[in-house]
């Protein structure tokens, strides 16, 4: 066998085609189409085997898709119905049949996660990290309602509960609570900073707006609104995994308020939600 001026032996040929139609036939390969595609290379020079191939056709239509046992039978299905497309005035960009190309689809290589291992230890810095509390950000209108304290009372038992978390004023996705001069507590939640959310609870009673739980009671119990106080309880955080967000703080939420008790009278929540629990 000649290609240009390279000769190959006929035997080394033989049997690297031998060894390459039995590697196909593993795949589940069928012999005619194996035998075509050897029929092809026999056919060829040593120059058109080098050669890049140019697809002249220009589709104006590609249909893509995952690769799957009925592809075939897509692409056969698309054939076979495309003139009732082509009927379509609408379609009329599309006169020529469309090119049906095959992605691949998701392996078990795809749909494995990695392991969840906890995290490494941290060394040690020059700066010990701040201890789970609430903190002042020093630097917005808001701070004047909060203070520093990694702990506080429940408002009936008086009993100590720690807080979960370092919280600032600049914190985001928190569980806050809420304390009038009168003794009665609120609990919230936010997604956005709490300093926001805290400055909107201040804009109610200042616009004197009834619908609002703690605007109310400010309102109807002559509180200065300069006596709000205010501490975050919670930073809400997602599992490594993901999930949702906005379900995970309405979990909290309920949760603080069921174990606070601050529903009333004996607080200023109304209710809560438990759709979050179904």
């Amino acid at each position: 066998m000649h290609y240009g001026t390279n000769t190959i032996r006929q035997s080394d040929f033989d049997r690297n085609m031998a060894e390459t139609q039995r590697k196909f036939k593993e795949r589940g390969y069928k012999n005619d189409q194996i035998n075509i595609a050897i029929e092809k290379i026999q056919n060829k020079t040593r120059h058109g085997l080098f050669q890049g191939q140019s697809r002249k056709k220009k589709y104006s239509c590609v249909l893509t898709t995952c690769y799957s046992k009925c592809s075939e039978q897509i692409k056969g299905i698309v054939h076979k119905h495309w003139h009732i497309l082509k009927s379509d005035d609408s379609l009329s960009n599309f006169s020529d049949l469309p090119l049906v190309v095959f992605s691949r689809g998701r392996n078990l290589r795809d749909q494995l996660v990695n392991s969840d291992l906890p995290p490494q230890d941290i060394p040690e810095r020059l700066f010990a990290p701040l201890l789970d509390g609430n903190y002042k950000c020093n630097g917005c209108a808001q701070c004047n309602g909060t203070y520093k304290c990694t702990s506080f009372k429940h408002p009936q038992t008086g009993k100590q509960i720690p807080i979960k978390g370092v919280i600032t004023c600049s914190t985001k996705a928190v569980i806050y609570l809420i304390t009038c001069p009168c003794g009665k507590n609120y609990v919230g939640k936010t997604k956005r900073e709490l300093k926001v959310r805290i400055s909107e609870h201040r804009s109610t009673i200042r616009c004197k707006n009834f619908t609002y739980p703690v605007a109310a009671h400010f309102l109807e119990a002559n509180h200065w609104i300069s006596s709000l106080r205010y501490i975050g309880i919670e930073h809400v955080t997602l599992p490594r995994r993901g999930g949702d967000l906005d379900n995970l703080l309405l979990k909290r939420e309920a949760a603080w308020i069921f174990n606070l008790k601050t529903l009333a009278p004996f607080g200023l929540n109304i209710d809560f939600d438990l759709k979050p629990f179904l």
